[in-house]
């Protein structure tokens, strides 16, 4: 065998030595245990656990709002033109049927004269046709003049009528137009802003003004969907406002229904009938009302660390046959103390519950209590 062939024969040696090599490397992997994935199960071991606890119904409800005027109005112009007059300023006191503003109609006004003249006219006609006609009825039935000169007759006085009703929409217009250039307060206030001044070109309907009346006022505030089940109108409450240091008595007039779906916020309002008591009272204060409630019956308590909000529900974590439950619950108020929290549905006095809050629990998580 020459160089040449050894040297083949020796490389094929190798490759088949390679091939044999990786086949056995490869048996050898398949032929290893796979064990199957043991499941890891973990316990979650719970310390502080509690149970419902039966309590009377009491607590205090507080409700931070603010001070509105409940009488209002936003002045209009009723007509387009140059704004001629601007009669007050902001903060300005008015009285009721005060002109406030003036749009600039003098270009009408010149022509009044005009129209009560047409007016003047056309009743004047009317009575020289109307007295005609009386005569020539008296004639007609004396045979003095035809049928056909009666009904010429009737004929004026209808047209002449018509003319006179024509003036007088025409004049009762152009007053109307005249008196909507003034701007009038509807009521004794205050005005609260100025949208315009005086030179400006307005357009009917345009805001001018806006007035309030400070004597009336309302105390807008928001309260929990739960805790509105304790608040009746006709109810007294003292308010305290920012600045003043004597609380103000307020009674609870309504509880308007909620704007935003879902949400568990209701607005209450609170009315005071402004006196020389409380001078101080205005519009845009900020305060605080409180209301103490106590009920003759009781209810399921938890404490407030066992209840947590997830998408506007109250979830609480319950522990049933060692597993961790996941319960909705209708909370209500806290206690007077501020410490547990009224649960009106959804949980048993039985119940075991988590007593605090823990991030990324899941249902159905085994749970070792520790004693």
């Amino acid at each position: 065998m020459n160089f040449k062939s050894r040297t083949h024969l020796f490389l094929v040696l190798i490759v088949l030595l390679s091939l044999g090599g990786g086949a056995w490397y490869w048996q050898q992997q398949r032929t290893k245990a796979s064990p199957v994935n043991d499941v890891l199960v973990k316990v979650f071991q719970a310390s502080e656990v509690t149970q419902p606890q039966l309590q009377a119904l009491s607590g205090r409800i507080e409700m931070s709002g603010v001070l509105l005027a409940s009488e209002t109005a936003t002045l209009r112009s009723k007509t387009a033109g140059t704004l001629l007059r601007l009669n007050v300023a902001e903060g300005q006191t008015v009285q009721k049927g005060q002109i406030l503003a003036e749009v600039d109609v003098r270009d009408l006004s010149s022509k009044t004269e005009e129209r009560e003249a047409a007016v003047s006219s056309a009743q004047r006609a009317y009575q020289l046709s109307l007295s005609q006609h009386k005569a020539n009825q008296d004639l007609a039935r004396q045979g003095f003049i035809s049928e056909t000169a009666l009904a010429s007759s009737q004929s004026n006085l209808a047209a002449n009528l018509a003319q006179l009703k024509a003036a007088e929409s025409a004049a009762m217009a152009h007053s109307k137009q005249v008196a909507d250039a003034l701007i009038t307060a509807p009521f004794a206030g205050v005005v609260a802003r100025r949208l315009v001044n005086a030179g400006e070109k307005i357009s009917p309907e345009q805001e001018v003004l806006q007035l309030l009346n400070p004597t009336r006022l309302e105390f807008k505030a928001m309260v929990d969907a739960a805790a509105s089940q304790f608040l009746k109108p006709g109810l007294k409450m003292p308010v305290q406002f920012e600045g003043i240091s004597q609380a103000v008595t307020l009674r609870l007039d309504r509880i308007g229904p909620g704007n935003d779906v879902g949400s568990r916020a209701l607005p209450v309002y609170l009315t005071l009938e402004q006196t020389s008591s409380s001078p101080m009272l205005r519009p845009g204060l900020m305060g605080m009302a409180q209301y103490a409630y106590a009920l003759s019956q009781e209810g399921l308590t938890l404490p407030i660390t066992a209840v947590q909000e997830e998408g506007g529900k109250s979830i609480v974590w319950v522990i049933q046959a060692d597993v961790l439950k996941r319960q909705t619950v209708t909370a209500g108020m806290k206690d007077s103390q501020g410490q547990r929290i009224y649960i009106l549905d959804g949980l048993k006095a039985t119940d075991t519950v988590l007593a605090l809050r823990f991030e990324g629990l899941k249902e159905g998580t085994k749970v070792e209590v520790k004693r």
